[in-house]
Order: structure tokens, then sequence, then C-alpha cells
């Protein structure tokens, strides 16, 4: 285990899995792939964003010292996602973890937010998540394992001003 291991961490081994983390260059994406990685886990970072996932990447697979790949896909677009899980299969030969981590937050009032608005929301936040655990499924079926684990909040669960919808995606997650 390396000496960069996160504490308690060290208590599991994932030398053989294969994670798929969207959202994954920044924010809890990035960490959650960091703590897989201390964990000997192969992070496998999905943005819109090619060149950040390629910079996380490349950093992980510096701090950790092991493969790290990043693709570029656009969690609404079910053909990119699938494009790259396909992808990822034919180089891994699996995916055993999804950390559904992509989301978007756009603040307004309710009544100052265009219906548009509500909608992009709504697509990153739970189409995007429907679409990776869709794509993932068939595989993980496939080899009889897998873990999908979905990133909601509290504000799924109370709302705050300014926030309806955040709050109503989360909620849906």
């Amino acid at each position: 285990m390396k000496d960069n291991a996160l504490p308690g961490i060290q208590l599991f081994q994932m030398a053989d899995r294969i994670a798929v983390i969207t959202g994954g260059s920044k924010g809890l994406g990035y960490a959650m792939a960091a703590g897989l990685a201390s964990a000997g886990c192969t992070p496998i970072l999905v943005n819109r964003n090619l060149e950040e996932g390629q910079e996380a990447a490349k950093k992980l697979a510096e701090d950790y010292s092991l493969p790290a790949r990043a693709f570029k896909a656009d969690v609404t677009n079910l053909k990119e996602v699938e494009s790259v899980v396909n992808e990822v299969i034919k180089e891994y030969g699996k995916v055993d973890i999804l950390i559904n981590s992509a989301g978007i937050n756009i603040r307004g009032a309710i009544d100052e937010l265009s219906p548009d608005e509500f909608n992009q929301v709504m697509r990153v936040n739970v189409e995007g998540t429907w679409n990776c655990s869709r794509a993932v499924t068939p595989n993980m079926k496939k080899n009889g394992y897998g873990r999908i684990i979905n990133m909601a909040s509290t504000l799924g669960l109370v709302g705050l001003a300014n926030r309806t919808p955040y709050a109503t995606s989360k909620g849906a997650v």
C-alpha cells in the first residue's frame, strides 16, 4: 500500500478494480477518484472537458503510481456514454464501480429561471445519472459484480431558496 493512502482506506484492497467516475476531474468526483486510487483501484475519469480530465488523471497516476485515464463524454448523451463504457471495457475488460458525480447547479428564483434552465439541470443531474447507470449495467451483470454510487444532496430532502432545479434533481437522484 502506498504511503500516501488515505487514512482508513488501507483496510481495502482494490488493485483489481476499475472505477468510472463522472465529473472526476474536480471537486467530490476527484476526491472519490483519489480515494479509490489510494486503495489501488484504477480510476477512469469522464468529463466534458478532455484536457481537464487528462490533467487530473495524470496527477492521480503520478500520486498513486497506477494507470488512470480520462475520456470525454457528455453524460446527457447516451451514445457518448455508451461509447466511453465500451472503450473502457475493451481496454480494461470490465467496469466494477460507477460513481455518478457529474452535476450542475443553476441558481435563481423560481419565477426568474427559465424552463430550459430547469431542464438543463435535470438532464445532467438525473438523466446523466440514468444514462451512465444504464451503460455499465450489462457489463456488471455479465461479470456478476458491480457497484453504482449516485451523488445526491441534502437539498434533495430539504429545499433551499433559489435552488429549485438543483433540489428537484437531487431529490430525483
